[in-house]
């Protein structure tokens, strides 16, 4: 954990997961969220967590990493009963988040969320905006086209509040990824089935804001010119680990 965390003042917590082969990587995530005053927390899985047959650095241990990470956030969220902010472990901190910081919700001007209602909260009360989770939609930054589409969501970075409706969508995504037909689906295409398709339909249950580009930047492919928050694993370009084909 970085020292931020001592502090009464960290209102939420950076959570993520690392194996031994991430190691330096993890150190990194550390050392950016201690420069910039963030509560991270990194949690170590061992290479022989899933068995001999799924040790780390097969696609057996890389699927089954993947489709715990909803179920890791539910644990956390019930352990720290505090808003969590799931981040993969090759991400790093330039900036203080202040998206996430309950703080400054309405007050967009310092970095906060604007204030938003729903029909069961005042604006600006419940958290991050009364926003239950804050995701990066990749045609959320593509200004006015985006309006029609379905979100296209990546689950690099995850502001995952501490509210019902949030954990009632992280427990169907746990389920989803739990389901034998998704062992090897990407979980973020997983995630958007459940939001966007028939008979999913979360997109209606709940509160969404979706992330600016500077929250999870991919150098040098994606987003010139974008003064990054969050940067995706020191300029590296994205795809470097192939996704699943398969389909949710």
């Amino acid at each position: 954990m970085s020292s931020t965390c001592k502090s009464k003042s960290a209102n939420f917590i950076v959570i993520s997961l690392w194996s031994p082969k991430f190691k330096p990587k993890a150190e990194r995530l550390l050392r950016s969220c201690e420069r910039n005053g963030v509560c991270c927390k990194s949690t170590h899985i061992p290479p022989d967590l899933f068995g001999a047959d799924a040790m780390e650095g097969t696609d057996a241990f890389r699927f089954q990493l993947i489709a715990t990470k909803p179920a890791f956030i539910l644990s956390e969220l019930e352990y720290t009963r505090s808003p969590v902010v799931f981040v993969d472990t090759d991400l790093e901190f330039h900036k203080y988040p202040a998206l996430f910081d309950s703080r400054l919700v309405g007050q967009p001007e310092k970095g906060g969320w604007p204030c938003c209602s729903l029909p069961d909260s005042t604006a600006c009360d419940g958290g991050v905006g009364s926003r239950d989770l804050g995701v990066f939609n990749y045609w959320g930054n593509e200004t006015d086209q985006f309006h029609g589409k379905a979100p296209s969501l990546g689950s690099g970075v995850m502001f995952v509040n501490a509210t019902q409706r949030a954990v009632d969508i992280m427990v169907a995504w746990a389920e989803a990824m739990a389901n034998e037909a998704n062992a090897e689906a990407p979980d973020d295409q997983v995630l958007n089935k459940l939001i966007n398709s028939p008979g999913g339909g979360w997109m209606a249950r709940a509160s969404f804001g979706w992330l600016p580009a500077g929250y999870l930047r991919h150098p040098p492919l994606l987003y010139y010119g974008v003064d990054p928050v969050i940067d995706h694993d020191h300029g590296n370009p994205p795809g470097l680990i192939a996704h699943s084909s398969s389909e949710p």
